[in-house]
């Protein structure tokens, strides 16, 4: 009997523009409502006109990208009161996936969040983004732990749109320190496998964030409506 050796699926073009514009669009180089052209991309990714527009019908879907009559192609902005109703829906998200985590939690599941969490606490010689995605890590972690797979898709949701609202985590900003102590109160809550405590952990943590990112995007909006 012969056994057949599975290859690894090569990445196609599309796939590989689309994430050279998400990765854009999370790292800042393409900003909310900038129009995007498919001759810069194109210039950028070193590719032809065809995995570009595959990868914008995608990425469209995604919500990540806007195509209007007469305004072309840009990337979407989210106002004040959308990212309220995001974090609304992610703290009830997250907060479920917390709670049937500690259900489910076991003792390597404990050490391998403790150890990703020291490595955020500590973090002195990470970058902002390196902070921003081991904060990611951590998060990621106690949706796997919860092994609903519903969850991990709502998880994909909110990664998503977390591209439009994301930015630099860096510990000199008033919140990091609070966030790391949110962080551990959740991480308490698992370790003790307690249900009601760890979802409202998760709940608090979320909707501090929320308040946090919805401030600074009001302020954001005032200064532009001042410049107008």
């Amino acid at each position: 009997m012969t056994t057949r050796t599975s290859k690894p699926l090569k990445r196609s073009l599309t796939d590989e523009v689309r994430n050279h514009i998400r990765n854009g669009i999370a790292e800042g180089r393409y900003l909310p409502g900038e129009r995007l052209r498919e001759s810069t991309i194109a210039e950028e990714a070193k590719v032809s006109r065809t995995p570009i527009r595959e990868a914008i019908r995608i990425l469209e879907a995604e919500g990540l990208i806007v195509i209007e009559p007469w305004k072309g192609m840009t990337v979407a902005a989210l106002n004040h009161k959308q990212v309220s109703n995001f974090y609304a829906y992610r703290e009830m998200i997250e907060g479920l996936a917390a709670e049937m985590a500690a259900r489910v939690i076991t003792d390597f599941d404990i050490e391998r969040l403790d150890l990703s969490l020291l490595q955020l606490e500590d973090g002195r010689e990470k970058t902002g983004s390196e902070l921003g995605e081991g904060n990611e890590q951590f998060h990621e972690m106690i949706f796997d732990i919860s092994g609903n797979r519903f969850l991990k898709q709502a998880e994909e949701v909110i990664n998503t749109a977390k591209i439009l609202i994301w930015k630099p985590v860096y510990r000199s900003h008033k919140r990091w320190k609070l966030a790391q102590q949110e962080h551990r109160k959740l991480f308490d809550a698992l370790r003790t496998r307690d249900p009601i405590a760890a979802k409202a952990a998760a709940e608090e943590h979320v909707r501090n964030s929320g308040r946090t990112r919805v401030a600074a995007i009001v302020k954001e909006e005032l200064e532009t409506d001042k410049l107008k």
